[in-house]
């Protein structure tokens, strides 16, 4: 019987203590689940932008589950952003401290996490800024970012959004020597850095050469070899130094050769072309083409680049081994003529543009038939071929715009208008200057109200053109409105002063508003 009585004391013992035990678990589970459900909904806020809202939730959920480093950082990042949100230093001030102190409670609790650090880096930055403008008189400031930088560094080393920050950090604080060492490290871990740097207001002979020596050290160890050797190329380009840098980019080619597309072989003929090796740059143009998909696009690409050279003649020989090599559209004898029009040489480019027509019209071929003959003063011809232009393309707003231009220039005003208004009709998007060569031909035509509608249109697009204000002035002086001739005028002075005639117009037409 006792040793009944004992089995079943100890059996309430043990199922007890599995209760007590299983209450303790449910207590801090059901704590966790508590805070999770609020730290969800913290993150809803945020993306949503309600960061007040999300500072609620975060530390409801910090009550619940206060060891979490993850909400700590959390609150530090809405606490920045109601920072920022908030006009006034004195009153954004203690936003920034409440971030800073979540920051370095989360951090005691994971001083491993760079992201933490981070956070706490920008913040002593943002401190540092808010303290001198509320203190401009004090010379010791208390608030010091550059050990946080550091700690960031350590914990992330390769880190390349952690060192380009800390760079504009040190360039804004002149710490030139400091900045020298990053943009070094940076430009090793990360050598494209260098087109984005360029850009920055840190820009400077230093900082370039840092930037070469990082390049190298990249060399030397192995990183990123492709990039590092197309970011050292374009830095020597704009050194001009041409040789070295085509010597770059051809070793950038053979790392990940399979990489390489026509893109790249243009860049290099372009190098090759501006050092005036001709055989070169079409040896790789060539290649270009070998790889091109879209190889109309490319041909009209290395048609800008030959032009911007001056190198046309060898455009268009070049232009003729393309003819023979590959299999192209109409484009080709288009790209063809142009490079003859460039060299002035309107008769053969005419022959390739009109048997092109003969084949199959086109309506660029006819515009370029209109350009040939505008360059030699035909007008009648120029009228004929640009007209069918707008017939086989009439969405075409620069065709109409040429047209409207060729009929206004011949007298023929009715036309020249009602191009225009195609040009304006069909033009991607609006444009002041579409109206107000509308408004001159109007002006012509001594439609005096239409061509102030236009300008006035024009301005709408162009609010502080003077010369629209001051035509629309004019155009109501013809019409006998001195009033509204003199406010125009008045307005144009207000936005060019200094024009003297705007001034003299302005005097003559007050005085004859008042006679």
């Amino acid at each position: 019987m006792l040793y009944a009585h004992i089995i079943t004391r100890n059996k309430y013992l043990v199922s007890g203590a599995v209760l007590l035990l299983s209450a303790t678990c449910f207590y801090y589970l059901s704590l966790h689940l508590i805070s999770q459900i609020h730290y969800q909904r913290a993150k809803n806020s945020i993306q949503e932008g309600y960061y007040d809202l999300a500072a609620s939730h975060l530390k409801k959920a910090y009550h619940y589950q206060p060891d979490d480093y993850h909400t700590l950082k959390q609150l530090g990042k809405v606490y920045h952003k109601l920072g920022q949100s908030i006009p006034g230093a004195r009153q954004a001030f203690p936003f920034a401290l409440k971030a800073k102190d979540y920051y370095l409670e989360a951090s005691r609790l994971n001083p491993l996490d760079a992201e933490i650090a981070y956070g706490l880096a920008r913040e002593e930055v943002r401190l540092e800024k808010l303290y001198k403008y509320l203190h401009p008189e004090t010379k010791d400031n208390p608030y010091q970012a550059l050990p946080y930088f550091r700690n960031t560094i350590l914990l992330r080393p390769n880190g390349i959004l952690y060192h380009y920050v800390l760079a504009r950090y040190l360039h804004n604080q002149k710490k030139t020597d400091d900045l020298s060492t990053i943009i070094r490290t940076l430009s090793r871990i990360y050598p494209p850095a260098y087109y984005y740097l360029k850009k920055e207001p840190l820009w400077s002979p230093r900082v370039k050469e840092a930037v070469k020596k990082g390049l190298e050290q990249a060399f030397e160890e192995g990183i990123s070899q492709r990039e590092a050797h197309k970011s050292m190329s374009s830095l020597l380009v704009g050194e001009k130094e041409w040789a070295a840098a085509i010597s770059h980019y051809r070793q950038a080619l053979r790392y990940r050769a399979f990489e390489n597309k026509a893109g790249d072989y243009i860049r290099l003929g372009r190098l090759h072309l501006k050092k005036a090796e001709i055989e070169e740059a079409q040896e790789n143009f060539f290649k270009a083409l070998d790889l091109s998909r879209p190889k109309e696009k490319d041909l009209e690409r290395l048609y800008r680049l030959y032009k911007d050279e001056g190198s046309m003649e060898e455009l268009y020989r070049f232009y003729q081994q393309v003819s023979r090599r590959f299999i192209l559209s109409y484009r080709m004898d288009i790209l063809l003529a142009r490079s003859l029009i460039d060299l002035k040489r309107y008769y053969k480019a005419s022959q390739i543009l009109i048997y092109l027509n003969q084949e199959e019209p086109t309506a660029e071929a006819y515009y370029w038939l209109a350009r040939i003959a505008q360059a030699e003063n035909d007008w009648d011809s120029m009228e004929l071929a640009i007209q069918k232009a707008t017939v086989l393309e009439p969405k075409n707003s620069h065709y109409h715009l040429l047209f409207s231009r060729l009929l206004k220039q011949i007298k023929k005003l009715d036309g020249a208008e009602k191009e225009a208004g195609l040009a304006i009709k069909h033009s991607a998007k609006p444009s002041p200057w579409l109206f107000n060569h509308r408004a001159w031909i109007r002006w012509a035509k001594r439609d005096y109200l239409g061509a102030a509608r236009d300008w006035r249109l024009a301005i709408r697009l162009s609010p502080k053109k003077a010369s629209f204000y001051a035509q629309i002035a004019e155009a109501y002086r013809m019409l006998g409105d001195w009033p509204l001739a003199v406010s125009y005028y008045k307005k144009a002075l207000s936005l060019y002063p200094e024009n003297k005639r705007y001034n003299k117009r302005y005097r003559e037409i007050s005085n004859e508003a008042q006679s």
